[in-house]
């Protein structure tokens, strides 16, 4: 798709939207087409078309609803939409030189074209335009990741050197060794934090950076489609093999934004059983009124990425988490017994 057309055809259905308004170059307001956005108040507008990684997207604040620009253009106007989809060919064909901005694909949970990101992210390098023969290339295969996963890492050979290009005297020590950058965008695709991962034992094992402190710490908010079923997996790595997924990344699992998805996703803990903090959460959690996943007894591995490389399939573990998903009075009864078998089993270990 071109940001081209597509801001293109953002103003030519403004005025068919309610309370339509061009806040600035790549951002509009309206009032959602899909919720009414409220009934009793007719100048609401919490629908938005914005910019993310060079295509335009819609999200409404009311009713979550969110989308590319196409579908907004095809529910308005079928008509208008096939102009929209021709004039998307034709760009296509046409020299990247026409325009500023080149096009990108629409992102998926696990985009297979590269990333166009901001600045903070242009001293060091992206995985997918490495060499598969490079340590770092070797490291993210070896540990299973798909492929396609090479367009969201970067490596930093001097990690703390490139933090301190962003931040200055963030580190002022000379020991320092390359890591695997993790970025985390914002849902408009800005870069507001990122990890570095160490590849052998340094500790700590994760550093992680945050440019903006008005963001959640809240990994693949550029990528998940909120009109579809959300997981919320506690590590990042770990969530690249679950389709649609975001990462707390040890931030809490009932912050704002995943208190907003509650009636629409499964919280997925590691599994760890013995862990007694674990334990409180999982409770905590059901409490909230959040969908749990409780690990049947069945897998001993860990982590995803464990269960990866123990040979189970990313479709099989998110069939397992589907199967074993549970809330109210199911969870905490499905809990009891969980905890129980796994007290029962701790000591028999021991």
């Amino acid at each position: 798709m071109s940001l081209f057309v597509d801001v293109k055809f953002a103003n030519m259905i403004g005025p068919r939207l309610l309370n339509y308004k061009r806040k600035s170059e790549y951002l509009w307001n309206y009032s959602c087409n899909v919720c009414g956005d409220s009934k009793r108040n007719k100048l609401k507008a919490r629908g938005y078309i914005y910019k993310s990684k060079m295509s335009l997207f819609v999200k409404c604040h009311n009713c979550e609803y969110s989308t590319n620009i196409g579908n907004l253009i095809k529910s308005l106007d079928s008509n208008l939409y096939r102009e929209y989809v021709l004039e998307n060919y034709k760009e296509s064909g046409a020299p990247r030189s026409h325009h500023k901005d080149t096009a990108t694909a629409i992102p998926d949970i696990f985009r297979s074209e590269p990333l166009l990101v901001d600045s903070v992210l242009d001293s060091i390098t992206r995985l997918d335009t490495l060499p598969v023969s490079h340590p770092s290339v070797q490291y993210v295969l070896n540990r299973k990741l798909p492929e396609s996963t090479l367009s969201l890492l970067y490596i930093a050979p001097k990690f703390k050197k490139f933090v301190n290009l962003l931040l200055p005297d963030k580190f002022r020590d000379d020991v320092d060794c390359p890591r695997l950058v993790i970025p985390y965008f914002n849902k408009h695709g800005k870069c507001f934090a990122f990890q570095g991962r160490s590849f052998g034992k340094e500790e700590p094992k994760y550093i992680t950076i945050k440019l903006d402190d008005q963001e959640e710490r809240i990994y693949g908010l550029d990528r998940v489609d909120y009109s579809k079923k959300v997981y919320i997996i506690e590590g990042p790595l770990d969530s690249l093999f679950i389709p649609n997924a975001l990462a707390v990344s040890g931030s809490s699992f009932s912050g704002l934004t995943v208190e907003a998805l509650k009636a629409n996703c499964t919280v997925v803990y590691d599994n760890e059983p013995r862990s007694l903090q674990l334990t409180k959460l999982i409770k905590k959690t059901i409490d909230e009124g959040f969908n749990v996943c409780l690990w049947p007894e069945t897998i001993v591995e860990k982590d995803i990425n464990e269960m990866i490389l123990s040979g189970k399939t990313s479709e099989q573990i998110t069939d397992i988490i589907d199967t074993n998903t549970f809330s109210g009075a199911s969870a905490l009864l499905r809990f009891a017994t969980w905890r129980k078998c796994n007290e029962n089993k701790s000591r028999s270990n021991d």
